[in-house]
Formats: C-alpha cells, sequence, structure tokens
C-alpha cells in the first residue's frame, strides 16, 4: 500500500467521523427541541396534558404508585404528582424567561458601553463584574430574595443579577473585537455618534453569541430557581413549582421516591435540553 493510500483512507476515517458526530449533533438537538417544545406547552396549555386538579386531590389516596392513571403517582395529599410537574412548568419556565431577560438586558448593555468607550469607563464597569462574579451565584440569589421577599418574580431577579456578568463579559469581548473594524471607524469618521454606531453597527454584529448564551442560561435559571424553591425561597405552596414539588417530596423518599425523581428526571430532561440548543446556536453562530 502506497503513502497516498494511506493518507487517502484517513481522510475517508476521518470524513466518516465528522459526518456521524454532525448526524448525531442533529439528532441530539431535534430531541431536545422536542423535549422542550413539550415543556412549553405544558406551561401554555396545561390542562390538554391533564385533567386532575393540580391543588386538590379530592378524595383520592395519597402516596399511590405511578400507574396509567396517576403517571407520576400521587403525593401525601392525593393530588397527582404529574398534574402538578405539568402546571408548574408555568411558574418555573416563566421564571426561567425574567431571569434570562434580566441577565441579558443589563449585562450585554454593560458590557457594549465596557468594550465601546473603553478607559475610565471600562476599567470600573468591569471591575464591577468581576466583584459580582467573586460570590458564589447561589449565596447571591438567596441574599437578594431574603431582600426583596419571596415569590416566584423576585426569585427570577435573584437568578438574573447573577448571570449579568456571564453577559457583560461576553458582549464587553464581542464589542472590543467588532470595535477595531474598519465600517465602525468609518461610521465614526463620517460624523456617527457614539449610540447611533452602538445601536447600528456594534449590537447588531455582536447580537449572536449573546442570544446563544441566553438559551444556555434557560437551563442554568431553571436549575438555580428549583434550588430556591427546594429551598424554600421561591414559590409559595401550594402553588405547583418544580423545586417546591421535589422539596415536598423529599420526606417520603424511602416509601415513595417517585414523588422527588420523576419531577428531578423532567427538569433534568428539561435542563439538557436546553444546553444541547444553546450548543447548536453557539456553534452555528461562531
Amino acid at each position: 500500500m502506497s503513502l497516498t493510500d494511506v493518507f487517502t483512507r484517513a481522510e475517508d476515517t476521518a470524513g466518516a467521523r465528522t459526518r456521524a458526530a454532525r448526524s448525531a449533533v442533529t439528532s441530539a438537538t431535534a430531541v431536545s427541541a422536542l423535549v422542550l417544545l413539550i415543556a412549553i406547552a405544558w406551561a401554555l396549555f396545561p390542562g390538554l396534558f391533564t385533567h386532575f386538579d393540580p391543588n386538590d386531590g379530592g378524595d383520592t389516596p395519597a402516596l399511590l404508585a405511578p400507574s396509567l392513571e396517576h403517571w407520576f403517582g400521587t403525593d401525601q395529599t392525593g393530588r397527582d404528582a404529574f398534574t402538578r410537574v405539568v402546571y408548574g412548568a408555568s411558574q418555573s419556565l416563566l421564571a426561567a424567561l425574567v431571569a434570562v431577560g434580566v441577565g441579558l438586558l443589563i449585562g450585554t448593555a454593560i458590557g457594549l458601553i465596557a468594550g465601546t468607550r473603553r478607559g475610565l469607563v471600562d476599567d470600573v464597569l468591569m471591575r464591577s463584574i468581576d466583584v459580582l462574579l467573586s460570590i458564589p451565584a447561589i449565596l447571591l440569589s438567596l441574599s437578594i430574595v431574603v431582600v426583596l421577599g419571596f415569590g416566584t418574580i423576585n426569585a427570577a431577579i435573584a437568578v438574573g443579577v447573577t448571570a449579568i456578568a456571564q453577559f457583560a463579559r461576553l458582549a464587553r469581548s464581542q464589542a472590543v473585537q467588532i470595535g477595531t473594524s474598519d465600517y465602525v471607524a468609518a461610521a465614526y469618521g463620517s460624523g456617527g455618534t457614539f449610540f447611533s454606531v452602538l445601536v447600528r453597527h456594534i449590537l447588531p454584529n455582536s447580537i449572536s453569541p449573546v442570544l446563544s448564551l441566553a438559551v444556555l442560561q434557560i437551563g442554568s435559571a431553571i436549575l438555580q430557581i428549583s434550588t430556591l424553591g427546594f429551598l424554600g425561597y421561591g414559590t409559595p405552596p401550594p402553588t405547583p413549582e418544580w423545586g417546591l414539588i421535589i422539596a415536598e417530596g423529599r420526606n417520603f423518599v424511602a416509601t415513595a421516591w417517585w414523588l422527588t425523581v420523576l419531577p428531578g428526571l423532567v427538569v433534568m430532561a428539561i435542563v439538557l435540553a436546553t444546553h444541547q440548543i444553546g450548543n447548536t446556536l453557539r456553534k452555528v453562530t461562531s
């Protein structure tokens, strides 16, 4: 076998592996999109997926095991656990969107201004972001919730504040890179003001990676909000929320494991789905 044949075979093998990897990514992304669409449908139209009341078990026996009638079993008061997970999607996803929105808007604005103005403005803003990064996210969110008070929106705002730093750092790096381009220099040379150049040139050309990060942050926000709910700092009972649902079932792990395991698997699947979609968008936009 000649050296050319060896190189040709190696290239064919590498190409086959690349095509297989792309196929796997495509399949994983499709499954992730389906999972996320189901969660959104739960949030928007919960009555289409269950006919039980999420807050009233009626005469249903407590702690029933999963069955065809009660897919996730029943909790300690006879409420259908699957119904509570379905209705909890609206609280958890709404809170995650609010959290990501807070981080996206504030963080992107800080990062773009810092990366465009540079100098003292850049130093002050980014040192403030460094201070924010130095505080553990769960500790910072707990502190903010204690100040604002308990509730879904307050928990979402608290989680959103912890996400500001990541959006700011990414937006700044994009602004610094784009700010050195010829078309930005031409825009300034033709009389463009700081804000006009920022809005018309820098923001549109730097927003794609930021939006990809926003999709990734949805999964992280769901986890953090569920953590706050599990600790009792999120949505107050009896309103269903994923972290609260898991917390209510933790006292029955030995006798009714499904009350924590099955909702936990739902949260895990949705978080993994958002991360997969976010990673795919990041690869497409990079």
